[in-house]
């Protein structure tokens, strides 16, 4: 999962119309690349569900709040555990977020290709 796989990629995503035959195999490449993209996109995502798992498991309740709680202290003991919480939310928000900008690049490029097969097929149509 590499930007400059996706770099590549997205080089690939031309369209030349110069003649019948030459346009189906770039039509043939621009499939590729796409399927390539799935393939990039999928380990994204294992990458987030990663990064989502992780920050569900940790930081379980801290030693101050479970003291605070059996002396008594339950309310300043849920401020505790409610701003771990946002922490934990936060710090997964920011892990996240340059795999999300990398899925939506990839969703933008697939989408690319299909504008650009379209345009292959009514020009292959056409003559």
């Amino acid at each position: 999962m590499d930007i400059r796989s996706i770099q590549e990629l997205n080089s690939k995503l031309t369209l030349t119309l110069d003649n019948p035959k030459s346009v189906k195999l770039q039509v043939k490449q621009i499939a590729l690349a796409q399927k390539q993209l799935r393939t990039i996109k999928k380990e994204v995502n294992i990458a987030i569900r990663t990064i989502n798992q992780a920050a569900n498991q940790s930081y379980p309740d801290s030693v101050l709040s479970v003291g605070l709680d059996i002396f008594g202290k339950s309310r300043l003991a849920g401020t505790i555990r409610s701003e771990t919480r946002r922490q934990i939310e936060r710090h997964k928000i920011d892990a996240r977020q340059p795999y999300l900008d990398m899925k939506d690049w990839i969703d933008r490029l697939i989408l690319e290709g299909d504008r650009l097969k379209l345009i292959a097929e009514e020009y292959i149509l056409s003559n």
